[in-house]
């Protein structure tokens, strides 16, 4: 009898046991294990891809925006401002070119009510950049090219300056009728023919009341910044050194005609390195990589506007 007693404990003690074993393999079973290196990378990396910026960038404009002069062909400084943010920002960007040569302000907005595809794509846009006004400029100044060192052009630009403000104002409006949150990027104008002329000041001084009256517009417009690009585009490698230039160039502009002008400026010795040797006008690669930084700096500067993580 004894026997069976101690054979019972011995049995109950058993069965104890192996209770015990099996509740702590389910409790371990159920235990969530710990996470792997590898599966914790994958974790980061897939926050860090949901937090990516993402940039919808939509470039309206002339030629500049275009990118003529580009010998690339990859677009100018859109093509180059999607680099410089993609691999700085890393950030995820996508650009619309909407650049046309030759377009005033007022053929810029004509062409954005007639195009279905700029419009949508501006309504999707954080990201608003503008090359305009220096079509608007030459019409004037080709209109009076005999009088560019008289006191008659002087009488004309302030009625022309009047009424390029009007039309970038009836572009602005028109521009945030489809988009009315996203910062828009205003380039100003430079003068082409600076190096080549650097004693004709006039060019210079209706440049600047030219830049005046996009300056005027980021005071009367919400969310709109001037990328200046007028010193260093118009005065090229002679740029804080444009004393020495005055006193080197001989050409005498009185004496010449329009159709004589491309003749002259292939014979001038003073060239301008960020200007293309085909037209003596447009930004070369070197002008746009400029166009490019500029508006970066810009851009930051003003990033609460548009750079947000993962929108």
């Amino acid at each position: 009898m004894l026997f069976f007693k101690k054979l019972l404990t011995l049995v109950a003690v058993f069965a104890g046991l192996t209770g015990l074993f099996y509740i702590g393999l389910d409790k371990l079973a159920n235990k969530k294990l710990p996470v792997s290196n590898n599966e914790t990378s994958k974790k980061i990396k897939n926050e860090k891809k949901q937090k990516k910026p993402k940039v919808n960038l939509v470039a309206l404009g002339d030629s500049l925006t275009q990118g003529v002069g580009d010998t690339t062909q990859n677009g100018g400084y859109v093509y180059l401002i999607k680099q410089v943010l993609e691999k700085r920002l890393d950030a995820t960007v996508v650009t619309k070119n909407y650049g046309k040569a030759g377009d005033r302000s007022d053929q810029i907005m004509e062409r954005l009510q007639q195009q279905k595809k700029q419009q949508a794509a501006l309504k999707k846009a954080n990201v608003i950049t503008m090359t305009v006004g220096g079509n608007d400029l030459m019409q004037t100044l080709q209109k009076n090219f005999n009088s560019l060192s008289s006191t008659q052009l002087a009488s004309v630009m302030p009625t022309a300056q009047k009424s390029y403000s009007q039309k970038l104002d009836e572009l602005l409006q028109t521009v945030r009728s489809y988009n009315s949150h996203a910062p828009i990027f205003l380039y100003t104008v430079y003068n082409p023919f600076y190096v080549y002329f650097p004693a004709l000041t006039q060019l210079q001084k209706y440049t600047a009341q030219w830049n005046l009256v996009a300056q005027q517009k980021t005071v009367k417009n919400k969310n709109v910044y001037v990328v200046n690009i007028e010193k260093r585009l118009s005065e090229g490698q002679y740029y804080e050194h444009s004393s020495n230039l005055k006193e080197t160039t001989v050409t005498d502009y009185n004496n010449f005609s329009g159709q004589k002008l491309s003749k002259i400026l292939n014979n001038q010795k003073e060239k301008n390195n960020y200007l293309s040797p085909a037209d003596h006008f447009h930004p070369n690669v070197k002008g746009y990589k400029y166009m490019a930084a500029k508006l970066y700096q810009v851009m930051i500067k003003h990033k609460g506007t548009w750079l947000k993580e993962g929108g």
